[in-house]
């Protein structure tokens, strides 16, 4: 059974400097690694060959879209994205981006930079349980607000997205080489996805973490890269424990620009390193039912339907009217013989077909009203 020893980890007064070498830019770049070649077949790459933007872009699901994205802290060994990480899980191989307190590659022997880190802190297999890269980098002051402790060698995405509906989901892991007993002695690095500045990363009332996903808190959560005895285990992974795929869920403006950070960091010292994943096309948005079209309102040209122009009485003598009707206006006449009217009883006959008028107008107005209750 491996013995761990509390002394083995550095205090933070013994923290090992960043190394600064002008020929970081070398084949180190885009790195597609794993920790020992015969085994894994999980890919890395790194924001070394890759801008934040392209990597972010592979977490960008259903209804929402990607405005910027940016690694506000860390180097870029510690941000990129993996594919086939195998993590045992019944969705399938693990694909995302990785966020880590540590290196996602291992050392280049042939890069003067590369002092701080020797393995991977992901890529399995499980080679050992205190994977650590010692950094030597600042810590997150929005994880030191959440967890009210000092951090180290944090590494911060920061996205703006777009959703399309008034929610926004994202799916996530938690990986941890603090699982082999060193949680029980308070080392408890921080994990956190915001929204907006509010922790979405929860579970129940509590920030999601290792001592609040494990063995024996929310076990149904947890998986071990442990062995009954305490040994690195056979998942092929380098972290010693990891949790199943969480989601969180934060109310959202609809077509409204969303900040999304993701941020992980050491607590206590540099030492030991944990991971952040956010899951490929985990970032979804759901849109809330379309709204109907407005009614079209009524106006003055709107029409009703209209019956047979009634015929006008047999007793009507002189010329017959002709023309048309607009359904709720006065009759109109054309066609009558002006010179009849005054040469004859204009008057009677003008009073006749004022009369004729009259009744056409009323047996219109009654018909149209019995078509419009039908």
């Amino acid at each position: 059974m491996i013995q761990l020893v509390p002394t083995a980890r550095r205090s933070p007064a013994r923290r090992v400097p960043f190394a600064v070498a002008a020929a970081a830019a070398s084949s180190a770049a885009i790195v597609l690694l794993a920790a020992a070649p015969a085994h894994a077949a999980a890919t890395v790459a790194t924001l070394e060959g890759q801008d934040a933007a392209n990597a972010a872009n592979s977490l960008v699901g259903d209804h929402v879209s990607l405005a910027s994205a940016s690694l506000a802290l860390g180097r870029a060994v510690q941000a990129g994205t993996v594919a086939g990480l195998d993590l045992a899980l019944p969705a399938g191989p693990f694909a995302g981006v990785a966020l880590s307190t540590g290196s996602l590659r291992a050392a280049d022997p042939a890069a003067s930079a590369d002092v701080d880190f020797t393995s991977s802190s992901l890529v399995g297999p499980n080679a050992k349980l205190t994977t650590t890269g010692d950094l030597g980098g600042p810590g997150s002051a929005l994880l030191e607000s959440s967890f009210a402790t000092t951090t180290y060698d944090a590494a911060e995405l920061r996205l703006s997205v777009v959703p399309e509906g008034d929610s926004l989901t994202i799916v996530y892991h938690i990986g941890s080489e603090e699982y082999a007993g060193w949680a029980e002695r308070d080392y408890t690095d921080a994990f956190g996805v915001y929204v907006d500045g509010r922790l979405c990363s929860t579970v129940g009332d509590v920030p999601a973490g290792v001592t609040s996903i494990n063995a024996d808190t929310r076990a149904q959560l947890y998986v071990s890269n442990l062995t009954a005895a305490g040994a690195p285990g056979t998942t092929d992974t380098e972290v010693n424990g990891y949790s199943v795929a969480l989601t969180c869920t934060a109310d959202v403006a609809p077509g409204q620009p969303v900040e999304v950070v993701a941020a992980v960091a050491d607590t206590v010292d540099g030492q030991l390193d944990s991971t952040l994943l956010l899951a490929a096309s985990g970032i979804t948005s759901v849109p809330g039912p379309a709204q109907p079209s407005p009614s079209p309102s009524p106006s003055s040209t709107e029409t009703v339907p209209t019956a047979a122009p009634a015929p006008v009485p047999a007793s009507v003598n002189g010329p017959v009217a002709t023309g048309t009707t607009k359904p709720g206006s006065p009759l109109a006449v054309t066609g009558v013989d002006s010179a009849a009217l005054a040469a004859g009883a204009g008057l009677a006959v003008a009073a006749i077909g004022v009369g004729a008028a009259a009744l056409v107008i009323s047996r219109r107005r009654r018909t149209a009203r019995e078509v419009s209750e039908q």
